[in-house]
Parts: structure tokens; C-alpha cells; sequence
């Protein structure tokens, strides 16, 4: 039911307000939160692609055609000290700059780039992909009509120092930019691209997702769904467990977050020949399933969620931009009534027309009238006088 909303959201929006101005980001987060604060896997995927364009020739065209690589490895903060120490750079931005109580308490890593060259340019396509899973995100705990209050500030962290991780396969990788692979794995690339207008772009740093804390929580879309069934308890046989969830989509073209498209970053540069550099980024969105009846609203400008396992008589869940679930209810039933009425008067219509039976009367005959140009009248006059 909720995936449903937000694809629906995310095609009106298109068609509506498809010349609102962007918002940009290159982070996906996906995440669902238990009323009772227990520890939470979500995702974080942070997603760039480069494209370099060396059709007029040069070192990189030698250096990059025909190169069809992939670079990727998977590992854990348990097995990896460097991990190790990412995760904890991660928790220190968790309570510096986001001014969160949340702790990673483990940190799942998988990085993949892949390269690829013809004869006009070259493309690498950056993921990284962050499973932390973590614990003491609840700012309030709650019982009966009192909400429980959960921080989200915490997914909003930015890296900005490089993340250096040691590998079995490639040694040390810095994988906060886009340049640190090619540094490590390409360095003949990198000595031709250092230096150059194109180095900055690809300097940026991978790991942002200040992006959903950009857009304030209560501005996000939100829909109650009284059936959510939880991915994590399926198993062979067995359906899931279902609970009441609100869910909070962020990353639809509609109203209030306008039109969300590429940004695209375009950069001429000149080493022992002219180069087209291209850095395309996609807008951000986030999901994130919260147990019970839940709002968001900003506290201290830090985004937070409260939630409840049963609606309050002073309490109100709001859903679909702000209309209530009430509301919303009622308007699937006055769409219903609609359709009955309308598949009633069809029916009438079509019990009526049985009951006529066949038409067998002859059919009408017509005649027709001769019709004459105006211009014959004065034919007929002037064959009177003759």
C-alpha cells in the first residue's frame, strides 16, 4: 500500500509540477523503525557516474580504451579495523554535528566501481553501500496516549575527511571520492587527470547524505498503513509479521519538493589534448517505515518522529499532505458509493432496453427534396418571356 502511494505521488508530480526548481543529492535511505527502539539495519546507498570524453584523442584515450573493469569488496567493522575505524568517525559526525545519542555498533561496507572505455570516452560508475546497524535513536520512550519520540538527525551525517579502507585485493582505497580509485587502481590515469580543472569535480566527497535532513521531516510524504508486512520476519512458509506502520517517502516530484532530475556537471579541460569531463548526479529519496501512528516535526532543527500504537482522541495522524486517515478513508468510500451508483444505472439501463425486444417495423422511407442553385431562378425567368 505504501509503495503504491509514493508511485503514485511520484507520477503526479511529474505531470503537475514538472518546472518546479530541484532539489539535489546522491544518497538513497531506506529504513523502518520499531516503536521499541530496538537496534536498526537501515541502508545507505551513495551513488555517482563520471564520464570522460576523449574523441579528439590524447593520453587518456590510450590510457582508458577498451579498459573494462570492476573494482568492489564487501566487509564488516567486526573483520576489519579499518572499517573499524569509518565507523567511528561516523559516530563521532553522529554527535558533533548532528547532535544525535544515536551509536553504530557495527558497519557493514560494499563498494563497487565500474570502468569502462571505447574509442569516444570512458565511464565509471561509483556505489557505495552502508548497512550500520543502530541503536539508541529513542529520545522518549511512551506507554499508552504518551508518543514515543525517535531521533532521525543522525541519517543526515557527511563524511568529509578521504575513508581510507584496507583490502585484500587492492590495498588501501579511499573511497570518498571518485578520484581515489583511479588514484589507487588507475594511477597512470590519475597522473594525466592531477593537476587539471577536471581534478576538482572528482575530488567531491561520496559519502553526503546532509540531503534528507535539508528537507524538513514534515514536509515529507506520509501514509498510514494499518497491514505493513515486515521483510525481516519472512521465511520459507511463512508470510511475515504485520504491523501498523507510517510511512515517509522523501525524493517525489510534487508540490512541495518540485521537480526532481539529474544534475549534471560539465567541465572542459586541457592537458596534451582537449577533454570533456561529465559528472552526473541523481536527486536523493528516503523511506522510512515507522511502527504505529507517527508524525514528524522538528525539534530544536533537528528532525524527529513521535509515534503511538494507537491513535488518541488529541491526537491526529496526518497522511497524503496532510489529510488525515480519516479523511482519507472517507474519500475511498464516497469513490465507492460513485462507482455503485454508476454500475446501478448502467444496469438499469441495459434491463430497460431487454424489455423492448427487437424493433420488426419496416423501416422509415424519406424523400428527398430536389434543391436548386439560386442562379436557376433566372433560367426559368428568362425562358418565361421567350
Amino acid at each position: 500500500m505504501t509503495k503504491r502511494f509514493l508511485l503514485a505521488s511520484a507520477v503526479l508530480g511529474l505531470l503537475v509540477f514538472g518546472t518546479v526548481a530541484p532539489i539535489w543529492a546522491t544518497v538513497d535511505f531506506n529504513a523502518y523503525l520499531p516503536i521499541e527502539g530496538t537496534p536498526i539495519t537501515p541502508e545507505f546507498k551513495f551513488t555517482k557516474n563520471v564520464a570522460i570524453d576523449y574523441s579528439n584523442g590524447g593520453k587518456l584515450k590510450d590510457a582508458l580504451m577498451g579498459k573494462n573493469m570492476t573494482i568492489s569488496f564487501s566487509d564488516n567493522s567486526d573483520n576489519n579495523t579499518s572499517i573499524k575505524s569509518f565507523m567511528d568517525a561516523i559516530n563521532t559526525e553522529f554527535a558533533t554535528d548532528r547532535k544525535s545519542t544515536a551509536i553504530i555498533t557495527n558497519l557493514k561496507v560494499e563498494y563497487q566501481v565500474q570502468v569502462n572505455g571505447d574509442d569516444k570516452g570512458a565511464t565509471f560508475d561509483y556505489l557505495i553501500r552502508l548497512i550500520p546497524t543502530v541503536t539508541a535513536y529513542t529520545l522518549n520512550k511512551g506507554g499508552g496516549d504518551v508518543p514515543t519520540v525517535l531521533d532521525i538527525s543522525w541519517m543526515g551525517f557527511a563524511i568529509k575527511n578521504p575513508v581510507v579502507i584496507t583490502t585484500q585485493q587492492y590495498g588501501n582505497l579511499d573511497i570518498n571520492s571518485p578520484i581515489g580509485v583511479i588514484q589507487s587502481q588507475l594511477p597512470d590515469v590519475y597522473n594525466i587527470l592531477k593537476g587539471s580543472a577536471a581534478e576538482g569535480p572528482l575530488s567531491i566527497n561520496l559519502i553526503d547524505a546532509s540531503p534528507l535532513v535539508g528537507y524538513t521531516i514534515d514536509k515529507w510524504n506520509t501514509l498510514f498503513d494499518p497491514a505493513y508486512t515486515l521483510s525481516e520476519t519472512a521465511g520459507y512458509g511463512y508470510a511475515g509479521q504485520k504491523v501498523a506502520v507510517t510511512g515517509f517517502a522523501y525524493g517525489q516530484s510534487d508540490l512541495y519538493q518540485g521537480s526532481l532530475k539529474t544534475q549534471d556537471t560539465d567541465v572542459d579541460f586541457t592537458v596534451d589534448s582537449k577533454y570533456h569531463l561529465t559528472v552526473i548526479e541523481r536527486a536523493s529519496s528516503g523511506t522510512i517505515d515507522v511502527a504505529g501512528h507517527a508524525n514528524g516535526y522538528m525539534v530544536q532543527d533537528t528532525p524527529a518522529i513521535s509515534t503511538l500504537t494507537q491513535v488518541s482522541t488529541g491526537s491526529s495522524v496526518q497522511t497524503a499532505q496532510g489529510l488525515s486517515t480519516t479523511t482519507i478513508y472517507a474519500m475511498a468510500g464516497f469513490a465507492v458509493i460513485i462507482a455503485i451508483g454508476v454500475f446501478w444505472f448502467s444496469n438499469q439501463k441495459m434491463k430497460a432496453a431487454m424489455k423492448r425486444g427487437v424493433d420488426t417495423s419496416p423501416p422509415p422511407t424519406f424523400q428527398y427534396e430536389e434543391r436548386k442553385h439560386w442562379v436557376d431562378k433566372f433560367d426559368e425567368e428568362k425562358k418565361k418571356k421567350e
